[in-house]
């Protein structure tokens, strides 16, 4: 009887171990992955905004003429307003941290072309932080059935008395 209950604790302990450990920590790398790829897109975005921008500043360098750029700005929840505004060389960038930086274009395009190589670098770590978790449930996994297995057998083979 003891060997029962010793094998209903062990396997008590591994199955809080995968609900409460390991799913937990998947379901967190998942969405820390995630927000890695929207800003990743974020930034891929930024790089074609400031390209466009860029040629319409020289363009308007070339003209001399004082244009304004139409737009529309999102405000949030897909809330968009017209906007206008004039066309310099400069835009400030989420450097991260909370902390805006005034770059100009090219500044803007050197700092995105330095910063998603990191982006990309913790994308492929939380990948395989991810793959290293759904391995440690499976060998869970594998350990719970075996243990029940053992169980079984055990109490197959137990003669009882009639």
């Amino acid at each position: 009887m003891t060997t029962k209950t010793s094998i209903q604790r062990k396997v008590l302990e591994y199955e809080t171990f995968l609900n409460d450990r390991l799913r937990v920590d998947l379901q967190r790398a998942w969405s820390e992955r995630d927000r890695i790829f929207s800003e990743i897109a974020e930034y891929e975005r930024l790089r074609v905004t400031l390209n466009t921008l860029d040629e319409m500043y020289k363009n308007r360098k070339e003209t001399d003429v004082d244009e304004s750029l139409q737009t529309q700005i999102d405000l949030g929840c897909s809330f968009f307003v017209q906007a206008e505004c004039s066309i310099n060389n400069r835009i400030f960038i989420s450097i991260g941290f909370g902390l805006f930086c005034e770059l100009t274009y090219d500044e803007g395009k050197n700092f995105i072309d330095k910063k998603l190589p990191y982006l990309h670098e913790q994308e492929i770590e939380l990948s395989n932080k991810i793959a290293h978790i759904k391995a440690n449930i499976k060998l869970v996994l594998e350990a719970l059935k075996e243990i029940q297995t053992i169980d079984d057998k055990k109490s197959a083979t137990t003669i009882l008395p009639f």
